[in-house]
């Protein structure tokens, strides 16, 4: 029972994860914000929040990386954005990154859940090096991997020089980290115990919630082929 909960939770919220990264994977900021990345406020904001919240909520270590892997899959499908394999690598390794970040045990045998019982004043900073690392960890990552996959090789050179411009973006991604990160762990809503939920209705809503996903995405892909 509890391993069919935490396999639905990974592809709901994997799936809420890959929509949203497919929905505004190639939008650009305006204006004032016009030199943030959307990037760094996908994977330091709403990626990382999300991971240190259904760790907060499941408690069960490498269930992250499974939602990084669910939503990668959905973001490779998307028609949305120019280097849509470089997106999907780099979400799947910023799950990677988060796990070796949060690989610690707490106490607590039955939910091996992971110590996140910190005063604030712990948790920003905490949030600004996770936000930070995780964000410039796969942005290096798709830099390698990606001219790997599609061309077959990789030249250093080129690495190194967009190093200056990743490791200045991650400046954002570590604002935004020292919000999302205390923010998941501090606001209790909802207040729940997962494990202690009705099958029946938490089956229905996890399902609901990947099939809705998933379906707006192949409508997506389907419009921008037809079109």
């Amino acid at each position: 029972m509890k391993k069919w909960k935490i396999l639905l939770g990974i592809l709901a919220f994997g799936s809420l994860w890959g929509l949203v990264e497919c929905v505004l994977g190639s939008f650009d900021f305006g204006g004032l914000l016009k030199n943030v990345p959307m990037g760094a406020l996908l994977g330091g904001f709403f990626g990382l929040g999300l991971m240190t919240y259904t760790r907060k909520l499941y408690g069960v270590l490498w269930m992250q990386l499974g939602m990084g892997i669910v939503a990668a899959t959905l973001r490779f499908w998307s028609p949305v954005g120019t280097c849509v394999i470089c997106s999907a690598l780099a979400i799947a390794f910023e799950a990677l990154v988060f796990e070796f970040l949060f690989s610690w045990k707490a106490t607590n045998p039955v939910k091996n859940s992971v110590k996140f019982d910190l005063t604030l004043a712990m948790l920003i900073p905490m949030g600004i090096v996770a936000g930070y690392l995780i964000y410039i960890s796969g942005y290096f990552f798709t830099q390698i991997m990606t001219p790997i996959l599609t061309e077959g090789s990789v030249v250093a050179s080129d690495i190194g020089n967009v190093a200056p411009l990743i490791l200045g973006r991650g400046f954002f991604a570590a604002m935004f980290g020292g919000i999302s990160l205390p923010l998941a762990l501090k606001l209790n809503i909802p207040s729940i115990d997962i494990y202690k939920i009705t099958s029946k209705p938490y089956y229905a809503a996890t399902i609901s919630i990947s099939v809705f996903c998933w379906a707006i995405v192949i409508s997506l892909a389907l419009a921008g082929l037809l079109g």
